[in-house]
């Protein structure tokens, strides 16, 4: 006696959907950007050696060399030659470009015209959440989604005490964010 079960026996005929297909790819190849573009602005001085960065390619998944991925984004950063230290010969360093320097000032100026809206966004958001209250770690998943900033933990939820309290500790990933008042 055999025992055999299913969960369906619905045939489903795949079809390819090639604008979700393109925006996943542009989806990744934002995320990876993004990647690169941030370990150069948490640098002191918004700057860092090719060589240095090339040695941090493993960490930030770049699939090919620093060099071939900065031809392949021109517009992102700007190659130049400085020393290390005094005495040292030049090396080629990395620096955002002014073209990059431009859209991240201007995206952080339509978050400031926004900000409003947003913080309407995440109230109503918690409202509808059981005793309005939400992992933080949920929210960084979905922060792109409900247009939250990059950092909304740590530059949005200190801004609007009146609001928002975070609970928790964040070192146990039991971190949470709950809603004081609307």
């Amino acid at each position: 006696f055999q025992f055999t079960a299913s969960i369906s026996s619905l045939k489903v005929a795949w079809r390819k959907d090639h604008k979700l297909d393109q925006a996943i790819e542009n989806d990744k190849h934002y995320r990876l950007c993004a990647r690169v573009v941030k370990e150069v602005l948490n640098e002191p001085g918004q700057v860092i050696p090719l060589r240095y960065l090339e040695k941090r390619r493993e960490r930030l998944r770049l699939p090919v060399r620093i060099k071939t991925f900065m031809d392949r984004n021109p517009i992102l950063f700007e190659l130049y030659l400085d020393r290390i230290r005094p005495k040292a010969e030049a090396v080629p360093f990395v620096r955002a470009s002014s073209g990059l320097r431009r859209f991240l000032e201007e995206e952080e100026r339509i978050r400031g015209e926004n900000e409003r809206v947003v913080v309407g966004k995440l109230c109503k958001l918690l409202m509808m959440a059981k005793d309005r209250v939400v992992s933080a770690d949920k929210l960084v998943h979905v922060k792109r989604e409900f247009g939250f900033p990059n950092d909304l933990l740590v530059s949005l939820v200190p801004k609007y005490p009146e609001y928002f309290r975070l609970v928790g500790s964040s070192g146990e990933g039991k971190l949470f964010l709950e809603l004081v008042s609307w």
